[in-house]
């Protein structure tokens, strides 16, 4: 074989000498007692002690300044790596890098023809480094996709239960509804034609039953309103905010004038998209609570306000001078069978009613008041 020309020779040994000091990987060339000869920019960049390199600042410095190891340990791991092709070195915090128990190294023997020894090639394993890497983020992946597997199949259980609970409230509030109503007008019957030949204890003791009767078919109505408002679909139309409010205030008119109540209603109505039944419930529900929680000292009066400057700001809130309720219950209250006032009848069901036809809307919902002050109930359409 032809060997190359001299011209050649050089150039080829610039390209290696330029590929070397521009790879990547931290790399060192020794001599045989471990003192550096030559370094590339990774390696003063990752190794460098205590200041930023500017270049060949490691020439001549024993590899084992950049340990924590004795000298003579380094230079025997070193010697050991070359026949085993790798070592392990703890290399001390340099300027981007901190304190290892176990960097990874390959070791390569090189003949030298200048120096007339054997020199060490000292490269920073890398590729294991990313290999490990890769895997631990395989696991992580992996471990991820069998949460996500178990998140998706408890929520579709979760969801089987939510279904199954709701098709049982359904029922059994619909089921009760007839024998509830067979009882309350046999004991309406009763008591129209006999309370008067009874004696007083009997005729308190009718009266017991009746109350019950009728907190037991407010009780399963509530809860057949609140199954509809979870389960039923939702028949969107294009409404009048003013007709619905009106709509509902009729609906109430004769418990208002049983209680001396007054409504009023400010601000110009506006259009929105909602299902009219569902929010004709949210109204009446909100209104007959303020009939509920009156306060029994003044005579109750009701604002309905609705305002807005477009359909992302469109706000409908009522507000009662009622007896209100504490400040740190306003998010309390919007769950199911919460009662701010024990001490009235009820069942602790209309509000969670009302949060939950808003939600199913993407309505913002929110309960404010003071006690002995009043509340004031907003829903913002947006």
């Amino acid at each position: 074989m032809t060997p190359s020309p001299p011209a050649e020779n050089g150039l080829e040994a610039e390209l290696l000498g330029n590929a070397f000091l521009a790879s990547p990987y931290a790399s060192f060339i020794l001599d045989w007692n471990g003192r550096i000869l030559v370094c590339n920019r990774r390696a003063e960049r990752s190794f460098a002690p205590g200041r930023t390199p500017v270049g060949n600042t490691l020439h001549g410095t024993c590899i084992s300044t950049l340990t924590r190891l004795e000298p003579d340990h380094v230079l025997a791991r070193l010697r050991r790596g070359t026949t085993q092709g790798s070592t392990t070195l703890p290399m001390a915090a340099g300027i981007r890098s901190v304190a290892s128990q176990d960097t990874e190294f390959r070791v390569s023997l090189l003949p030298s023809g200048t120096h007339g020894e054997r020199l060490i090639l000292l490269t920073q394993d890398q590729l294991r480094i990313t290999a490990a890497s890769l895997r631990q983020l395989n696991d992580l992946r992996s471990s991820l996709k069998a949460e996500v597997r178990g998140a998706k199949e408890a929520n579709l259980k979760l969801q089987e239960t939510l279904l199954s609970m709701e098709a049982f409230a359904r029922a059994a509030s619909h089921d009760l509804r007839t024998p509830l109503s067979t009882l309350t007008g046999a004991l309406h019957y009763f008591s129209e034609h006999y309370a008067a030949s009874l004696p007083e204890t009997a005729r308190e003791f009718l009266q017991h039953m009746a109350r019950a009767t009728d907190q037991m078919d407010r009780l399963t109505t509530e809860l057949l309103e609140h199954s509809v408002s979870i389960s039923t679909r939702i028949n969107i139309q294009e409404i009048s905010a003013q007709d619905a409010v009106s709509e509902a205030r009729t609906s109430l008119s004769q418990n208002l004038q049983a209680c001396g109540g007054n409504i009023r209603i400010t601000g110009g109505g506006f259009r929105l998209h909602a299902d009219p039944a569902l929010l004709h419930m949210v109204l009446t529900n909100l209104l007959s609570n303020s009939i509920k929680y009156r306060h029994p000292e003044r005579p109750l009066e009701i604002t309905i306000k609705m305002a807005g400057a477009g359909r992302d700001k469109w706000q409908l809130s009522v507000a009662d001078n009622g007896t209100g309720f504490a400040p740190e219950d306003r998010h309390l209250i919007l769950q199911p069978f919460h009662r701010a006032h024990p001490e009235i009848e009820g069942s602790g069901i209309g509000l969670s009613t009302c949060a939950e036809i808003c939600r199913r809307h993407n309505w913002y919902f929110t309960a404010d008041a003071e006690p002995e002050e009043g509340a004031v109930f907003t829903i913002s359409f947006g």
